[in-house]
């Protein structure tokens, strides 16, 4: 799809481009489309009528037939006539007749993507796209009577894998996918072994957030702890639990210790464990504190840092019991109790091209995917303010590109006093403490110099990014504000200094850029580093890929 203007809100963004018309109702969108004389869908399972005879059913009472008989790039999970008939007998009828309209396109909403996955890209865990559900699917390698299968959602298997049609990928599946129906609240509430957490949460009045009441914010992520964590402790029960933690007597009191506790495990946003260990730190409900997390082999870790030289060993978090999808959040299981920790400032590096718009695209880290240009106001956090119908291309690079971007992606803007004055950018989760700030791009002529704002607060160096690196010594260059971040075949990507901030509070912050003259050159930001004034500048860098590569 080339240059597809993504229109209104994230919501949109996020649901079908063709289903649109018969599921949901959003406006039209405008799209490049390539013809072929391969079979689509719809035809594949009409040819299969012997495994596919019931779902086809389900696609004409839901009116998506037609759409899928049309071209486009999708991924199905398509269950058998013996999965729907299994659905079917659960739900206490014989009949797809007899089941409501609504509930079957949420249904097929739910096995729908909008993106062409492959096996391939199967991971331990969460697909790279959402489904047109607004609901992310998991998947996993399982041994079954020491035969490996793919499961689907811990609920079914993959019979047949990458059947390839015209119109995208289907895997057929042994079972109709269930989306989920509770909230992270009612996961809990539901499981006895989660008793005296849930127990907690009610009684310091967490549990009303988790269970929808709080229409402010409404996703969570929950690292919950199964009442065998607390009874390794010594406490076999809620009382037990608030002697030990609650120092005021009301765990209702937000600065009550056992308040803290809990809230400390509870993070804003859906997080999957892909989404967990893609980041250093993820801010928590507890106020201006946070957890780090990592991935050390196959284990996801919570809280295992270094301080001072010295290891402090983290919370395991239980990968089978963990990426549950609720209706407004994730929940996990933390097999050890960890505690709140008192933070030192840790490097963030903020790719600008992942944002959670882009993210949900089939181009996003793409090899040589067309570029996506989003409009004012489709980025939820990116705030543009200026004349001439700005916009920000999305640019995945390519494996050959002679110039190296983080990820091999980055943002295109014209940034100038008369086209978008500014552009400001909500940064990741940054640890409080002092920071050098370093702007990473690729040099391209006739651009406006940008003046740097953190939080309100202007920094000393503009960034001029019709500069060439100058070459030369890097330790050198480092002392005048000059290096390059990427490691591998940079190219005329560097990044240059802007200056040195203290970041007052743990939490999301603000970065804004304004253009200083009226030259209408394009700019190409690839990522923007807070590194710790104590720590070095220069390692580790960023390979193309992502990876973070030491000094030699």
């Amino acid at each position: 799809m080339k240059n597809l203007i993504f229109h209104k809100s994230f919501k949109a963004v996020a649901l079908s481009l063709l289903l649109i018309t018969s599921l949901w109702g959003c406006e039209e969108q405008n799209i490049d489309v390539a013809t072929t004389s391969d079979v689509n869908m719809l035809g594949y399972f009409e040819k299969n009528a012997d495994q596919f005879s019931s779902l086809i059913q389900i696609l004409e009472k839901t009116e998506v037939a037609g759409f899928l008989s049309a071209y486009g790039s999708y991924t199905m999970f398509a269950p058998t006539n013996e999965a729907i008939d299994v659905f079917l007998k659960e739900k206490g009828v014989t009949s797809v007749d007899q089941l409501e309209a609504d509930e079957l396109k949420r249904i097929v909403r739910f096995h729908l993507v909008e993106d062409t996955i492959a096996t391939s890209e199967f991971t331990d865990g969460k697909l790279p796209s959402i489904t047109m559900l607004g609901q992310y699917v998991i998947t996993g390698a399982e041994l079954e009577n020491g035969v490996a299968r793919t499961r689907v959602n811990r609920q079914a298997n993959v019979v047949q894998a990458n059947i390839r049609v015209g119109n995208g990928i289907v895997h057929s599946i042994d079972r109709v996918l269930q989306p989920a129906s509770q909230t992270v609240g009612q996961m809990l509430e539901s499981n006895p072994e989660y008793s005296i957490f849930t127990t907690a949460l009610k009684q310091t009045g967490l549990f009303n957030q988790l269970n929808g009441a709080n229409t402010q914010t409404g996703w969570y992520t929950v690292l919950a702890q199964k009442n065998s964590v607390y009874q390794s402790m010594g406490i076999t029960n809620y009382e037990e639990l608030k002697a030990k933690y609650s120092q005021t007597g009301n765990p209702a009191d937000k600065s009550d210790s056992l308040y803290l506790n809990m809230s400390y495990r509870i993070l804003n946003d859906s997080k999957y464990l892909a989404d967990l260990v893609t980041a250093p730190s993820h801010a928590t409900l507890a106020p201006q504190e946070v957890i780090t997390s990592m991935l050390k082999g196959e284990q996801v870790l919570i809280n295992e840092d270094v301080f001072n030289g010295v290891r402090e060993e983290g919370a395991l978090v239980d990968r089978r019991a963990s990426d549950n999808t609720a209706t407004n959040g994730v929940l996990h299981t933390v097999t050890e109790n960890f505690q709140i920790k008192k933070r030192n400032p840790v490097r963030v590096y903020f790719d600008v091209a992942d944002q959670p718009e882009i993210r949900i695209l089939p181009a996003f880290r793409r090899s040589g995917a067309p570029g996506v240009a989003f409009p004012i106001g489709s980025l939820k956090d990116v705030l543009v303010e200026g004349s001439n119908n700005p916009t920000i291309t999305y640019r995945p690079g390519s494996t050959g590109d002679a110039d190296g971007y983080a990820y091999r992606d980055y943002l295109e803007v014209r940034m100038s006093a008369n086209v978008a004055r500014v552009v400001e950018f909500t940064t990741p989760t940054i640890v409080k403490g002092r920071y050098r700030v370093w702007v990473a791009f690729r040099t391209i002529l006739r651009t406006s110099p940008l003046q740097v704002y953190f939080n309100g607060q202007v920094l000393p160096r503009t960034i001029d990014m019709s500069l060439y690196y100058p070459g030369g010594n890097e330790r050198e260059l480092l002392a005048q504000g000059i290096k390059r971040h990427v490691s591998d075949t940079p190219g005329n990507s560097y990044a240059r200094l802007a200056g040195t901030v203290t970041v007052e509070t743990t939490g999301r912050h603000k970065i804004r850029f304004q253009g200083l003259t009226n030259d209408n050159g394009v700019h190409r930001i690839d990522m923007i580093q807070f590194i710790p004034e104590d720590q070095d500048q220069l390692f580790p860098k960023i390979a193309r890929d992502g990876t973070l590569v030491q000094e030699q």
